[in-house]
């Protein structure tokens, strides 16, 4: 299993945008076996995605999530545990030791938008959904 933490000066970032880094631990049988750090360099949010997918990445610790990022994140097979704070690598072995991590509270929903036509109330920028009947000028 595979364990992902976005991070921002060596603690869970309050959102995947506003995170320096990514924090990866791999398990086997309990015990962690190698740790991986990648750079977000100030990637869009697109490019960071785009590097989580890449990594066979199990389970996202995060601060806030917004509804959108966090299906996003479950369409590349990534469960995410929202509402973590703290040094990420503590969060990562309390949640491989079996500690609950995370506050499901801290899921964002944002208020319904009368102008969006698929009514799914989400950000097409943010969530990179090809709404293609989005009307001009709702991109």
């Amino acid at each position: 299993m595979k364990v992902a933490a976005a991070v921002k000066d060596g603690v869970i970032a309050p959102a995947l945008n506003e995170s320096t880094e990514v924090i990866i631990v791999t398990e086997e049988n309990g015990q962690p076996v190698s740790k991986e750090v990648i750079s977000l360099d100030g990637a869009g949010i697109t490019s960071v995605l785009f590097k989580l997918s890449m990594q066979n990445i199990d389970v996202m610790l995060a601060g806030e999530v917004g509804t959108a990022l966090q299906e996003t994140l479950r369409m590349i097979g990534m469960q995410v545990l929202p509402g973590c704070q703290g040094d990420a690598v503590e969060c990562i072995a309390g949640l491989l030791a079996g500690e609950q991590v995370g506050d499901p509270s801290k899921i964002v929903i944002p208020e319904e938008d009368e102008d969006d036509p698929m009514h799914c109330m989400h950000d097409c920028a943010k969530c990179m959904a090809d709404c293609g009947d989005r009307p001009e000028g709702k991109h």
